[in-house]
């Protein structure tokens, strides 16, 4: 190691004080030189090589610590930028972000995660949300499904689940996360995004529903062309069979009397087949929208007096049907014979369900709005309410067997409702098993004409 060469001055007597030349080690010379101590390394005797070669280690330090500062400044402003930046994205992004600790508790929550949660802000949800499994989820257990998925593969995609928002309403929402682990592996937090799937849940779920229905409406229409080969078949062996004895004379010459009752058969029998292609083909118009009504204005008595007739007519019942009204009815603004089509439907169904010794009636009143009702009231089997809904539907038989006991195509109250709708009216049904039913047609009271009133005997 260079020194530095220190000579003392003689003392009195022209001898040195401490008797001898002093070398200071190169080491304490730059440390005094660092240190500013230039008046002591001035009053030495320098070694000149030693000197510069200081100089030179200072100047080197010294550039040294200016660049490591210069970057030091540099590198903090790009972290101070590149952290504006991610909190920028932080909390302007479209999806909800979140850090979780694995009890429960928000760390951090942006804008877009209060707002799909319904909090006013990520503060408000940080604050309310202390119990992520029982406040937010609307099942617990998806909380430690969520655990258990970090736990064993340290992310989630396209976690979907069913959450409660802080003014109780229930929503989708479909989470991806991250685990963060420490040093030792332990999980301390999690750090996911999260968003709203309710949309596209509801639309799947219509999507389903319409699926579902159509179906239904597919197997219910196989079921009616099966039972209507049997509906069909019954009346035409009727006519054939007894259009061939007449025809054969195999009881005799066409005059005998027992011919006048085989007429008679074929004529029900053709009636019968009548009216069911007739349900068939209005069924067809009503689907696809071109059965139009031509509404007039109509005796409301006479209506249903004529319904009661073709009913009868149509189930060759001839029990009473009475007719409970007011003194006076309102005329009514209709088409008469889709409306009576309606009742006759209705009155039809009535009478084939209630046994002998039950009783079919009508009631017609004028509602306190100015609309006329009409209803048509039952003692029969009834149904089970929850099966209403399916009787209102086109070829739904509630009872889809051959042999069924009742005959029918299943067609007639479906018709009645679609075309009481068309006169901007409701039908609604009450039934209960055992006891009977009562099916009201509610007409608004733009169908209503106050003047002209038409007496009730």
């Amino acid at each position: 190691m260079a020194a530095f060469t220190r000579t003392r001055r003689p003392g009195p007597g022209g001898t040195n004080r401490s008797g001898g030349d002093t070398r200071v080690p190169f080491s304490a010379a730059l440390v005094a030189f660092l240190c500013g101590s230039i008046a002591g390394v001035a009053a030495m005797t320098i070694n000149h090589g030693a000197f510069v070669a200081a100089v030179v280690i200072v100047s080197v330090l010294g550039a040294v610590l200016a660049m490591l500062k210069r970057l030091a400044e540099r590198t903090n402003e790009r972290l101070l930028a590149g952290d504006a930046s991610y909190r920028a994205f932080f909390d302007h992004a479209i999806e909800g972000i979140f850090r979780t600790t694995p009890d429960g508790h928000y760390l951090d929550a942006n804008d877009a995660l209060a707002k799909i949660y319904g909090y006013p802000s990520p503060a408000a949800l940080k604050a309310g949300l202390t119990d992520i499994a029982s406040q937010l989820y609307t099942d617990p257990t998806r909380r430690e499904d969520f655990k258990a998925l970090m736990q064993a593969h340290d992310r989630v995609t396209g976690f979907v689940s069913q959450i409660r928002r802080c003014d109780g309403k229930i929503i989708w929402i479909s989470e991806n996360a991250r685990a963060v682990r420490d040093w030792s592996g332990r999980i301390v937090c999690y750090e996911g995004m999260v968003e709203d799937v309710t949309a596209k849940f509801e639309s799947e779920r219509v999507m389903r529903e319409g699926l579902r229905k159509a179906e239904e409406a597919n197997r219910a229409k196989s079921a009616f062309l099966a039972a209507m080969s049997h509906e069909l078949k019954t009346p035409l062996n009727a006519v054939i069979g007894f259009s061939e004895i007449i025809k054969n004379e195999l009881f005799g010459p066409a005059g005998q009397p027992a011919y006048i009752a085989y007429a008679a058969d074929i004529y029900a029998s053709g009636t019968k087949l009548l009216s069911i292609v007739n349900d068939v083909l209005d069924v067809a118009r009503l689907e696809g929208g071109a059965l139009t009504i031509d509404p007039q204005v109509c005796d409301t008595r006479d209506l249903a007096d004529g319904a009661i007739k073709a009913a009868r007519r149509l189930t060759g019942d001839s029990r009473h049907v009475p007719v409970d009204a007011i003194r006076t009815l309102p005329q009514i603004c209709v088409d008469a014979s889709r409306l009576r089509q309606a009742i006759t439907n209705l009155l039809a169904n009535a009478l084939k369900f209630t046994p002998e010794g039950g009783s079919v009636s009508v009631r017609v009143w004028l509602e306190k709005t100015g609309g006329v009702s009409i209803a048509v009231v039952d003692t029969g089997i009834g149904m089970a309410p929850e099966r209403v809904a399916a009787a209102l539907e086109p070829f739904r038989q509630l009872d889809g067997s051959l042999a069924r006991r009742f005959e029918g195509a299943g067609l007639g109250l479906s018709i009645a409702k679609a075309l009481v709708e068309l006169h901007g009216g409701t039908l609604a049904v009450e039934s209960e098993p055992g006891r009977g039913t009562t099916v009201t047609i509610a007409l608004p009271s733009v169908r209503t004409r106050l003047r002209g009133m038409s007496a009730v005997a």
